[in-house]
């Protein structure tokens, strides 16, 4: 249970800008797919990710007390690595001479986000197995 629910309040939350971004584009006329996969929706997705793991691991007990440690500083550590991107993308935001390179910072994001997923997902499911 403990999995369907983070599925269901924190994974499809996580996505809502992505599929309301999805739902623009498909409607959109001129077709512009640059639109569709935006830098700062993927990089909110992994602190969603993170937080949730950090909430839901702070206050438990656990036998194992270095997995729990190690889990909470792997999501402390990826909060300030997509933090970090989130700056330099608002950041060059506001720049006149736009220097940074979208498309690396795009796919770093959607990388860091993938294995914040699967990780989160791994915590989730021996979160699950342990509830039962």
């Amino acid at each position: 249970m403990v999995k369907t629910k983070w599925i269901i309040y924190t994974v499809i939350i996580g996505l809502i800008p992505f599929f309301i971004r999805s739902l623009i584009t498909l409607f959109d006329k001129e077709g512009n797919f640059n639109y569709w996969i935006n830098e700062s929706d993927i990089i909110n997705f992994g602190l969603v990710l993170n937080l949730s793991v950090i909430n839901e691991l702070e206050d438990k007990d656990f036998e194992d007390r270095v997995w729990k440690t190690r889990n909470i500083g792997f999501s402390v550590i990826s909060l300030i690595l997509l933090s970090s991107i989130l700056a330099i993308v608002t950041y060059s935001d506001f720049k006149t001479n736009n220097d940074l390179n979208r498309y690396a910072v795009k796919y770093c994001a959607i990388v860091i986000s993938l294995v914040n997923f699967f990780v989160t997902y791994s915590i989730y499911n021996r979160l699950n197995t342990l509830s039962r």
